[in-house]
C-alpha cells in the first residue's frame, strides 16, 4: 500500500500500487475536462480499439436522507453507507451527518470484464470541520481485484477524479474518511459526482445494418406495410 499526497499531484500524474500479488495503474487528475478527455488521449490509451467513454453525472438530488442511500443506474448502480450517523442530500452532494463519520460508495451493478464496470470517478470530495473549513482527508480506491489505493486529500473545492488504466480491473467502491489528530471532529461528503465506463463501439458493419434497417423500416411505413 502506498499513500500519495494530493496537493503535489499535477493532471495526469500516475499512481502505481502494489498490493497482494497485483500492480494496477490509476491515473489521477486535478481538472474535470482533463479526466473527461483522458480516454480519447492517444498517449494516456486507456481504452482499446472498440471501445469508447460513457459518462454518468450524479447530483445527489434524487437520493433521500437516510443510513443508506441509492442512485444510478444500470452500470453506474451506487449504494451509500456511512460508519456512524446518516446520510444527507444537499441538492448537489451527498454528507454524512455525524462528524467523524466515514461515508463508503459501493457500485452494486453486475460487470462482465474486459471493459466492464465503473473505470474512472471523479467529483468534488469535501473533508470539512464543523465551521466549514477544508481539513484533510483520506480517499480509498478499492478495485475488482481485491485492491486498495489510498489517497490522501489536503485542499477544498476542487475536482479530483482517477482513471484505472487496467482494462481488466473496475473500481467496486470508494471510501471517504476523516484525518488527523482531530479527525474525530470532522466531516466528508461528495458533491456532484462523475462515473466513467467503457462502452462497445458497434462495428462498422453493424452501423451500416442498423442504417439499412431504418431506411427499410421507413420504406415499409411509406408504402403503407
Amino acid at each position: 500500500m502506498k499513500n500519495f499526497a494530493f496537493a503535489t499531484i499535477a493532471a495526469g500524474s500516475l499512481i502505481a500500487s502494489v498490493n497482494a500479488g497485483y500492480t494496477t495503474d490509476v491515473i489521477a487528475f486535478s481538472d474535470l475536462t482533463e479526466w473527461q478527455n483522458a480516454p480519447t488521449d492517444g498517449d494516456i490509451n486507456l481504452f482499446g480499439a472498440g471501445y469508447s467513454a460513457e459518462y454518468y453525472t450524479e447530483n445527489f438530488k434524487g437520493p433521500a436522507s437516510g443510513s443508506v442511500v441509492s442512485g444510478g443506474t444500470g452500470w453506474s448502480a451506487w449504494t451509500a453507507t456511512v460508519s456512524a450517523g446518516s446520510l444527507q442530500s444537499t441538492g448537489t452532494g451527498l454528507y454524512a451527518t455525524q462528524a467523524g463519520a466515514a461515508l463508503t460508495m459501493n457500485f452494486t451493478a453486475q460487470y462482465q470484464l474486459p471493459m466492464g464496470g465503473v473505470r474512472g470517478i471523479g467529483g468534488g470530495f469535501q473533508f470539512v470541520d464543523s465551521s466549514g473549513k477544508a481539513v484533510g482527508g483520506r480517499i480509498w480506491l478499492k478495485l475488482s481485484t481485491g485492491e486498495s489505493i489510498l489517497r490522501t486529500v489536503s485542499s477544498a473545492d476542487q475536482f479530483m477524479g482517477f482513471w484505472v488504466a487496467d482494462p481488466n480491473q473496475t473500481i467496486t467502491s470508494f471510501q471517504l474518511q476523516p484525518m488527523g489528530i482531530a479527525a474525530t471532529a470532522y466531516f466528508v461528503g461528495a458533491e456532484t459526482m462523475y462515473l466513467g465506463h467503457a462502452a462497445a463501439v458497434p462495428a462498422p458493419g453493424a452501423v451500416a445494418l442498423l442504417g439499412a434497417a431504418g431506411l427499410i423500416g421507413g420504406a415499409s411505413r411509406r408504402r403503407g406495410v
